[in-house]
C-alpha cells in the first residue's frame, strides 16, 4: 500500500515550453516539506519542448513526477482528461491545482491549507494576478483581483461563485466523493464543474484572500488572444449562478447604455460615468491596498476605460458564432 502524503499538486501542461521552467522553479522553491509533497506534471500531447525541459528540470527532484498523457478517458478531453489521470495517481490528503504558466509564491501551500477550517471545507480558491510586462497585463491584474475581491465578499456571505483552476485546492475526500473528473465529464470550464460538484455534495467553500496565496500568471499579450480566452470564461459564466450572469451582462451593457444616455441627456450620462468611475476605482484601490499590490497603482486611474470597453467586447465576441479555441484545440 502506498504511503499517504499530505499534499499533491496537479499541473496540466500543453505546449508550454516558454513557461514550464518558470512554473517548475516556483514549485521547487515551495517552503513545504518535500517528504510530504508530490508534484504531478501531466504533459498533454505537447508538440514542443515542454516534456524535454520538464524532465531535465525535475531529474534530481524526487518530489516531482512527470506523466506523459497518452490516452483519453471516456467522455473527457483536454485539461479535464489530464487532471482526471493525475487525480488517479495523487496520494495527498489535499489536491492543489495550478497551471503551467503560473508561478506560485513560496508560502502558497501553507497559506491555502490554512483555509481548510473547519474540516467540512472541501474547496478553497486562491488569487491570481498577471506578471507585470505591459499596460494590458496590469489591466488584467486589476481585473482579476477586482473579480476575486467580489468572490471573497460573496464567500463571506456563504454565497458560492466559481472555481479557478490555476490556483485552487480541494480535499482528497471531497474530490473522491464527487467521483473526480471522470464522473464530472467534460467541461470547457472544468474548474467550475469541480467547484460546483463539491459544494453540491455538501462541503463548505472558502475564497482565500491574502498576499501569500497570490500566484502570478503569464499575460495574454494581445487583445484578440484575450478575447479568445474570455470567450471560454463567458461560456463558463453562463453556466454559473444567475447573479453572476446578471453581473456580467450589466458590465457588458454599461457602455452602450452610457453612450445612449450621453446622447439623450449629456448631464445625466456624465454623472453616471463619473459615479461608475469613482466606484470602480475606489473598490479596486481598496483591494490593491489589502493585498499589498501597490505596483498596480500607477495603472489604476486608466483601468475604468479598459474595463467598460473590454466588457462590451467580451459579450460581442461571445455572441459571434465561432468555436472556442484553447491550447490549439477547438471546442464547439
Amino acid at each position: 500500500m502506498e504511503e499517504t502524503i499530505q499534499v499533491s499538486i496537479l499541473v496540466a501542461a500543453r505546449n508550454e515550453e516558454a513557461n514550464i521552467e518558470r512554473c517548475l522553479r516556483a514549485l521547487a522553491a515551495l517552503k513545504y516539506p518535500t517528504y510530504q509533497l508530490e508534484i504531478l506534471l501531466g504533459d498533454d500531447h505537447s508538440t514542443d519542448r515542454t516534456g524535454t525541459l520538464a524532465q531535465a528540470f525535475i531529474a534530481d527532484k524526487p518530489q516531482f513526477r512527470y506523466v506523459r498523457i497518452s490516452h483519453q478517458l471516456p467522455g473527457l478531453h483536454g485539461k479535464a482528461n489530464v487532471l482526471a489521470q493525475l487525480g488517479q495517481r495523487a496520494r495527498g490528503k489535499y489536491l492543489l491545482f495550478c497551471d503551467a504558466d503560473i508561478a506560485v509564491p513560496p508560502g502558497w501551500v501553507e497559506a491555502l491549507l490554512g483555509y481548510f477550517t473547519p474540516d467540512t471545507v472541501g474547496v478553497v480558491v486562491g488569487l491570481t494576478r498577471i506578471r507585470p510586462t505591459s499596460l494590458l497585463a496590469d489591466f488584467q491584474s486589476i481585473e482579476w483581483l477586482l473579480a476575486l475581491g467580489g468572490m471573497r465578499l460573496l464567500s463571506l456571505l456563504t454565497i458560492p461563485t466559481t472555481g479557478m483552476g490555476n490556483n485552487m485546492a480541494v480535499t482528497s475526500e471531497a474530490y473522491r466523493a464527487v467521483g473526480g473528473y471522470e464522473t464530472l465529464g467534460f467541461s470547457i470550464v472544468e474548474d467550475y464543474a469541480l467547484y460546483r460538484a463539491i459544494i453540491e455534495r455538501g462541503y463548505a467553500f472558502r475564497q482565500a484572500y491574502a498576499p501569500e496565496v497570490i500566484a502570478e500568471s503569464e499575460p495574454v499579450p494581445t487583445l484578440p488572444e484575450l478575447l479568445r480566452q474570455r470567450k471560454r470564461w463567458v461560456k463558463g459564466a453562463m453556466q454559473s449562478q444567475w447573479f453572476l450572469r446578471l453581473n456580467f451582462l450589466g458590465a457588458a451593457l454599461f457602455l452602450p447604455i452610457l453612450m445612449l444616455l450621453l446622447v439623450w441627456n449629456p448631464w445625466l450620462g456624465t454623472c453616471l460615468a463619473a459615479a461608475h468611475y469613482l466606484l470602480l476605482t475606489a473598490t479596486s484601490t481598496l483591494g490593491l491596498i489589502l493585498l499589498r499590490q501597490r505596483d498596480l497603482g500607477k495603472t489604476l486611474p486608466f483601468f475604468w476605460f479598459y474595463f467598460v470597453i473590454n466588457s462590451t467586447l467580451m459579450l460581442l465576441n461571445y455572441l459571434r458564432p465561432s468555436p472556442t479555441v484553447w491550447k490549439g484545440r477547438e471546442y464547439v
